[in-house]
């Protein structure tokens, strides 16, 4: 009996979910490379990027690195030739802002993997931390590197839309955790991972439910809090160090451990802020701890370009620009503001080009990897130099995270990550014809979603004249969702309605067990949400967050503590 209770409310409680993450795709990538085997990518004009642009050239792979560059470069009896006349030969694509691979919202590391190294001797945990964090997902000891789960159609999507390396971590909580740098191939895990950790990923996002911080001054504050804990932790470790006899050993904490490198500077801190308000609240954050931090997203980067350049601030810029929803009943009802906002979006890169500052380029969750490519040609029709932009997918991110020995250019030496094209990256018909990712080569998947005949292999650019509408791009939240969440019994189905409105959500959640309200908030293509189950006469508060791709989502929820993964699919309109 209390066993088919305790499965009858898990399963409630559990079908109230809201999901996040798309379905697997059943096709399996084909890596074609065996240990030894030889490449020759003869007669495309390759563009180095690092140096002059070598018309009819040949690139030599070999072992998964690049072994000749150049004119006449005599190709290798064993090498399997690709004719590269008439198409374009480019360094593998660095997208540095992703979830890629990571299945799950991440989980703490297990004792004394998480923790990263100090100067001094503190400890990583091995014990319970014995400061818990306010709430869930504010844990800095998270490792992107012990969360990535990799199949062989894994990052067939991204990769086939040029994509061959991408900083990964994962997407909810304030404290994101420690990304991974990682490049897109499949095999193990260990084998993609090029740095780790890479950076330390915050975000601004409030919690929901009423747990603390519910507001952005609560965020700073309990940031602020948390590096000022981490500082007091690392002088009373020192101080015992010094001297061990007769004095109490001070308690282990992996959170704190894990900022050690933020504020000696050997980790950077990536601040995820768009807004001009969030850019500077994170800048002065920064300078407060002297930390080494860089900002991503920076939608509105560009009204303070020559402030950021002051500042010697580097930004990761979204191509994710603000849409139109596609559910607002009255277009002429959105302010002036949020239509300048929309138009200005594009024209963040060239004014951060031309004031001198530092970035890259990230795609900032989209929906379509295929539109990457596609927003930056948007910019650089607002301005953007077509070099800038090539150097802002390639070498500009490789030298921010301190691989530029390894990868951003096409030289000697340097990991055989490539990408041959059948004409210019940012010309709309354009198709990428080949990828190399460590040297294998990868079959290219036709992009899901693509646009019409004629659009080019990346989709074409969205709004441009003749493309086809698509009912995921922009739909945000607002759907029927058919819902899977894993249990201990087994997968749980149930449907999911919900309606957004600006940022906010509504809707309900209907299973075999009852019907409930949902209520939540949306950001970009994340969702968070809340809801109380009525179980047995018990009100069970829940809460979750989930991410949108297209007409998939994926996310976990919490319910007094514990975590369940959920997925599901939005159903056809």
């Amino acid at each position: 009996m209390m066993k088919n209770q305790r499965y009858l409310t898990l399963a409630c409680v559990l079908t109230l979910a809201l999901a996040a993450g798309a379905s697997a795709v059943v096709r399996r990538a084909s890596a074609r490379s065996v240990e030894g085997e030889a490449y020759a990518i003869r007669g495309g004009t390759v563009v180095t990027v690092t140096g002059a642009t070598i018309p009819k050239g040949v690139v030599i792979i070999r072992d998964g690195l690049i072994v000749a560059v150049g004119v006449d470069v005599p190709v290798p009896a064993d090498a399997r030739v690709i004719d590269a006349t008439g198409m374009t030969v480019y360094p593998g694509l660095i997208d540095s802002y992703t979830s890629l691979g990571l299945q799950t919202a991440a989980t703490p590391a297990p004792a004394g993997r998480g923790a990263a190294r100090v100067a001094v001797a503190i400890p990583a945990a091995t014990t319970p931390q014995t400061t818990t964090p306010p709430s869930s997902g504010l844990k800095p000891e998270v490792m992107a590197a012990d969360e990535l789960k990799v199949t062989a159609e894994t990052f067939d999507t991204p990769r086939s839309a040029g994509i061959t390396t991408a900083l990964t971590s994962p997407s909810s909580g304030i404290f994101q955790g420690q990304s991974a740098l990682i490049n897109l191939g499949d095999g193990e895990p260990e084998k993609l991972i090029l740095k780790s950790p890479a950076t330390l990923n915050v975000t601004f996002t409030t919690s929901r439910g009423g747990t603390y911080p519910t507001s952005l001054m609560g965020v700073f504050s309990f940031l602020r809090q948390s590096l000022l804990d981490a500082q007091h932790y690392r002088a009373e470790w020192e101080r015992y160090n010094r001297n061990k006899r007769g004095v109490t050993r001070p308690q282990v904490d992996k959170s704190l451990a894990a900022l050690q490198p933020v504020l000696s500077g050997e980790l950077p801190v990536i601040f995820r802020a768009n807004t001009e308000r969030e850019i500077k609240r994170a800048i002065e954050l920064g300078e407060e701890f002297k930390l080494k931090y860089l900002i991503a997203g920076g939608t509105q980067s560009y009204e303070i370009a020559d402030w950021l350049k002051q500042k010697k601030a580097t930004v990761l810029l979204s191509l994710n620009y603000p849409q139109r929803p596609t559910d607002i009943e009255d277009p002429e009802s959105e302010s002036l503001r949020t239509l300048r906002e929309r138009a200005d979006a594009p024209k963040a890169a060239a004014a951060l080009s031309k004031a001198g500052v530092r970035f890259a380029f990230q795609s900032g969750y989209l929906a379509r990897p295929q539109d990457f490519i596609a927003n930056a040609a948007r910019a650089i029709e607002a301005g953007l130099a077509k070099e800038e932009a090539v150097k802002a997918l390639t070498i500009y991110p490789a030298q921010i995270f301190g691989v530029a020995e390894q990868l951003g250019s096409i030289e000697k030496g340097k990991i055989a990550n490539l990408v041959v094209t059948s004409g210019d990256l940012f010309d709309r018909r354009t198709q990428v014809k080949y990828v190399f990712v460590d040297g294998k080569q990868y079959d290219v998947k036709a992009p899901t979603q693509a646009g019409p005949p004629g659009r080019g292999g990346f989709g074409g650019r969205p709004g441009g004249p003749g493309a086809r509408p698509n009912a995921a791009e922009g739909a945000g939240a607002t759907g029927v969702w058919s819902i899977t969440t894993d249990s201990p019994q087994g997968p749980l189905q149930q449907t999911l309605t919900l309606r957004q409105d600006g940022d906010s959500l509504s809707g309900e959640i209907e299973s075999p067990f009852g019907k409930f309200p949902v209520t939540g908030r949306a950001s970009g293509n994340e969702v968070t949400f809340d809801f109380t189950a009525n179980v047995q006469d018990r009100q069970m508060p829940v809460s979750g967050r989930g991410t949108i791709e297209g007409n998939s989502i994926r996310g976990t929820l919490s319910i007094h503590g514990q975590n369940f993964e959920f997925t599901g699919t939005r159903t056809p309109r």
